[in-house]
């Protein structure tokens, strides 16, 4: 009798776990695109004359909020997700952010890898990177030819300029150059 309880209690508790499972399982894969609310596809700002890319290519450190709103095409905003300066959102995964600081910007793109991602390049190792750092540093054009391609600028300021590196593995490398010496001073894989 106590075999039958037993059974018959581990039944009910296996029941309510499929059930629960089923019902977690058929609530998270609603493949009708229609009503799936979620933000996983960007779509493009309607508005924007040029792509992210080519915006920061135009872009000055002295460029204006409204020197960058005539070249994007659109307004900023503000994201309390992403902070309390200017942004223009390209879309979801990609937009430009402008920060003062006292009499210095800082203008800034996030750029969704996959837009980066270059099949022909090969990154450095981190051993390989921090030897040449260490060896008096190197200039972009030495990067770009030791990596095989060329960066994405991704930050500008009065004093220096990020470019980034996205490999076929997903590997992504940022470096800072000082504008004065050319040199990098900053290079990380994130």
């Amino acid at each position: 009798m106590k075999n039958q309880k037993l059974i018959i209690g581990i039944c009910v508790a296996v029941a309510i776990v499929a059930i629960a499972a089923a019902g977690i399982f058929a609530f998270s894969s609603n493949d009708d695109p229609k009503t799936d609310n979620s933000d996983t596809t960007s779509e493009q700002n309607p508005n924007a004359k040029v792509t992210i890319i080519e915006a920061m290519q135009k872009i000055k450190p002295s460029s204006t909020q409204e020197e960058i709103t005539e070249l994007v095409g659109f307004e900023p905003t503000t994201d309390a997700m992403i902070g309390s300066d200017p942004i223009w959102k390209f879309d979801s995964k990609n937009w430009i952010s402008y920060k003062a600081y006292n009499d210095s910007v800082t203008i800034q793109a996030a750029i969704d890898k996959e837009n980066l991602k270059d099949e022909n390049i090969t990154l450095p190792t981190a051993t390989e990177l921090q030897s040449m750092l260490n060896n008096g540093s190197f200039t972009y054009k030495e990067l770009v030819e030791k990596i095989g391609g060329e960066g994405t600028l991704t930050s500008i300021s009065d004093g220096s300029v990020i470019y980034t590196w996205v490999d076929k593995h997903d590997q992504k490398l940022g470096a800072t150059f000082n504008k004065e010496t050319g040199k990098c001073t900053v290079a990380s894989y994130r």
